[in-house]
């Protein structure tokens, strides 16, 4: 079969499957994989061979062995199998994968599939699947391709999807292990810390928490209540000040510098105030002529 080849095109010059260009040149794209004309060459990635109707690479033992490559990569496959041909299969091992194939006889993607000799070129897309295949044209004989994330530094990162995150192993970004920040850290979302144990906010000096308007205090999904800058609403309850008992039935001792109480006492425990003092001692002058 012929390969025809045929530009991508748009209303700015170029699209396609997660390809664009803006009026202003800005291209956008979901992963560019360069690839030169691959030629038949004895310097390869990957030297393979058959062996008792089993593949063989140079330098690796065993028979079938599995093989690792990183996505954004290409690879090279020096093949020569005349009775297994060569092919790329995705994880069901029956569905062949064509992306980033070519051959050096210049065939490309599923053309490039089932070859006996030559050099197989393999580019892995930043997309490709964590797992695939190489395997005779029967699909009998199979070998694993472990793919794996490049390892890499970066000036800047730009990460498009929008995956929520519900937990530490979903979303658009997830991270294995932890995560060193040098910088200032600003979350646009909610910060939810999620794990067992008892977790926790630490600073080796001053932690400071600050909030626009108010901070609001929950518990077990409880709203306790509000602090902001005119107080507090968050009840002080079963709880010390000056390691004197309040909410407690156990009778303590306190001082405080003032004091208001609104209500009258309606006990003989209860506190009073100046407006049942005043009563009281107006009542008793007038019984006793006072």
């Amino acid at each position: 079969m012929a390969v025809i080849n045929s530009p991508f095109e748009s209303q700015y010059g170029f699209k396609g499957p997660g390809f664009s260009v803006d009026n202003l040149g800005n291209i956008t794209a979901t992963s560019i994989i360069t690839n030169s004309a691959v030629t038949d060459s004895n310097i390869a990635d990957f030297t393979v061979s058959e062996v008792s109707n089993s593949f063989a690479f140079a330098n690796i033992v065993g028979s079938n062995p599995t093989i690792t490559l990183a996505r954004s990569k290409s690879y090279t496959f020096k093949i020569t199998v005349p009775n297994l041909t060569f092919k790329i299969y995705q994880a069901d091992q029956t569905t062949l994968y064509d992306v980033g194939l070519t051959h050096s006889d210049g065939s490309t993607g599923s053309e490039a599939q089932g070859k006996t000799s030559g050099t197989l070129a393999v580019a892995i897309s930043n997309d490709a699947p964590n797992v695939l295949y190489y395997g005779n044209g029967i699909g009998n004989v199979f070998g694993t391709i472990n793919i794996i994330d490049p390892a890499g530094q970066f000036s800047t990162l730009d990460i498009n999807a929008t995956t929520v995150a519900t937990s530490s192993s979903t979303g658009a970004l997830t991270i294995a292990g932890g995560a060193g920040i040098a910088g200032d850290l600003y979350i646009g979302g909610s910060l939810n810390i999620d794990g067992l144990g008892i977790q926790n906010i630490s600073s080796p000096t001053n932690l400071e928490l600050e909030a626009g308007n108010h901070i609001i205090v929950k518990i077990d999904g409880t709203s306790l209540g509000i602090i902001k800058s005119t107080g507090s609403t968050v009840p002080v309850v079963d709880t010390t000040i000056n390691n004197s008992a309040i909410g407690e039935v156990t009778p303590s001792t306190a001082a405080f510098t003032s004091a208001s109480v609104a209500s009258l006492p309606t006990t003989d425990t209860s506190l009073t105030n100046k407006q049942y003092v005043d009563s009281t001692s107006l009542s008793l002058a007038i019984a006793f002529g006072l």
